[in-house]
C-alpha cells in the first residue's frame, strides 16, 4: 500500500511541478512555446494517463494473484478517487466558457 501511495504523491508533485515551468532550461517544456495553460494541460492528461495505468496494472496484479483480492480493490477505490479529485481540479483551472 505504501508503493501506492508514494507513486500517487510523486505523480502528483511531479505534475504539480510539471505546470509551473519558469525556466526555458526546464527538462520537461520549453517555456516559450507553452503558455501556462497548455503546461496544465499537459499535465493532466499525464497524471490521469499515469494513475489509470497504475489501476489497469493493479487488476492485472489482482488476477495473478500477487495481491490479494480485497486490497487490490481498495487500491483501484483509491485511485478512482484520485481521479475524481484530478477531474474536479481540472475542471477548477479550465471552467467552460
Amino acid at each position: 500500500m505504501n508503493k501506492i501511495k508514494v507513486t500517487v504523491a510523486a505523480l502528483l508533485l511531479g505534475s504539480m511541478s510539471y505546470a509551473q515551468c519558469t525556466s526555458t532550461t526546464d527538462l520537461f517544456c520549453s517555456c516559450d512555446s507553452l503558455s501556462a495553460q497548455q503546461i496544465s494541460n499537459i499535465a493532466y492528461i499525464e497524471s490521469v494517463n499515469t494513475v489509470e495505468d497504475i489501476v489497469e496494472w493493479m487488476y492485472q496484479d489482482i488476477e495473478n494473484g500477487i495481491i490479494d483480492k480485497e486490497y487490490g480493490e481498495t487500491y483501484v477505490k483509491n485511485l478512482i478517487d484520485l481521479l475524481s479529485k484530478l477531474e474536479d481540479i481540472n475542471a477548477m483551472v479550465n471552467p467552460l466558457d
